[in-house]
């Protein structure tokens, strides 16, 4: 699965194979697996935005979500990222929890984007997240 970057953007991170991933936004609610050679889950974390998409069939992509940073949206209907948390299920597996707004939605969709995705480098690609997120302090501005 190839995902396209804007002219510019630098890709920071990437991840072939998520292995569990949750979508949640009332009323909806989606969950999936990887499955090698059947569906496959990927993450890219670029200067700009986070990407997760899903394949199947060995890279025929079914979905996108583009996450953007707050202060490089290129559009009003884009989803902007707020927020990125690690946790830990039941069965001990780490997630990194995803929180975003929708700036617009449909009617099966709420203005807010929760993702849990189940992978080994949560920790990692959350405190990337989480310092790309943190805003500047004044005396860089």
């Amino acid at each position: 699965m190839k995902t396209i970057l804007h002219e510019g953007e630098k890709r920071l991170y990437h991840h072939d194979r998520v292995g569990f991933a949750v979508y949640k936004s009332a009323p909806t609610l989606h969950a999936a697996g990887s499955v090698p050679g059947l569906h496959t889950i990927g993450l890219v974390v670029t200067d700009r935005r986070v990407i997760i998409s899903g394949a199947v069939l060995g890279g025929v992509q079914i979905t996108e979500f583009d996450l953007w940073y707050p202060d490089s949206v290129p559009s009003a209907d884009c989803d902007v990222l707020e927020r990125a948390s690690v946790g830990k299920s039941r069965l001990s597996a780490k997630y990194l929890h995803l929180t975003a707004r929708a700036r617009e939605h449909g009617p099966l969709r709420s203005d807010v984007l929760e993702m849990y995705l189940y992978m080994d480098d949560a920790d990692r690609v959350s405190l990337m997240l989480n310092t790309t997120l943190a805003e500047e302090p004044a005396e860089w501005r």
